[in-house]
């Protein structure tokens, strides 16, 4: 069994005049949901689809081997999807147990966004593409996963109360402002964050060696979150 830990970073798909301008005007009251429904938006949630927005980071790690982070800045959008592409497909060539990616919410955000992207890009013939990325390898959501022991709701299943249920360091940030450093050219901040959230790994193999929390423990997970963001959260 082959598992593949991914986790993706992405920002609304402008260019960086575009990106400053938007948030110039948002800032000052000048663009709103009224004046441009579209570009604000597109300023404020676009980097949750992938049509209004791009990836910017691929990070991944083949079982225990080293962690691989794909950059745009380095490489841009198509040449780091074809890679993953490429890797996604070569773990899966020949016989044996299927590919199982992991990661967190990967399949309403990282998979879909993943997949999206590549057929915008055209790097394969588009069934090529939902082969290899969806159809054939097994995804294991750490997000849906845990929604038995929340009574079957997704609500309070972040990343950072997965992380404190597990035992692991939580990022205590929200990549909400991954953009701002983006477009700033302040890379080193967007790796620094990347690591923060990558836990992925050790959270599953916990989850393998130890069973999966109780579903006390991750109440009282979520209770801790809501108390130390109560502001953010009413």
């Amino acid at each position: 069994m082959v598992d593949l830990f991914v986790d993706i970073e992405t920002v609304p798909d402008f260019t960086a005049e575009e990106y400053q301008r938007a948030k110039q005007e948002t800032e000052s009251g000048s663009l709103t949901r009224d004046s441009d429904r579209g570009r604000f938006w597109k300023f404020q949630i676009g980097s949750l689809t992938p049509f209004e927005g791009r990836i910017i980071l691929i990070t991944y790690r083949i079982n225990n081997a080293h962690v691989f982070r794909l950059k745009e800045w380095e490489d841009g959008e198509k040449e780091m999807l074809e890679k993953f592409y490429k890797t996604v497909m070569e773990l899966q060539r020949g016989e044996g147990d299927k590919l199982r990616i992991i990661g967190h919410n990967i399949l309403g955000f990282d998979m879909a966004f993943l997949y999206n992207r590549m057929i915008r890009h055209k790097i394969a013939e588009d069934k090529w593409i939902h082969h290899w990325m969806l159809r054939k390898p097994l995804i294991l959501d750490l997000l849906q996963m845990h929604m038995p022991l929340n009574s079957y709701y997704s609500k309070g299943l972040k990343h950072d109360v997965l992380a404190h249920a597990y035992g692991l360091p939580t990022k205590d940030t929200s990549g909400g402002d991954e953009a701002q450093h983006y477009f700033a050219g302040d890379y080193d901040k967007i790796l620094e964050y990347s690591e923060r959230e990558f836990i992925y790994p050790e959270m599953f193999a916990r989850m393998e060696s130890g069973g999966m929390v109780s579903s006390g423990k991750l109440q009282e997970s979520i209770d801790h979150y809501n108390s130390i963001h109560e502001d953010s959260i009413r």
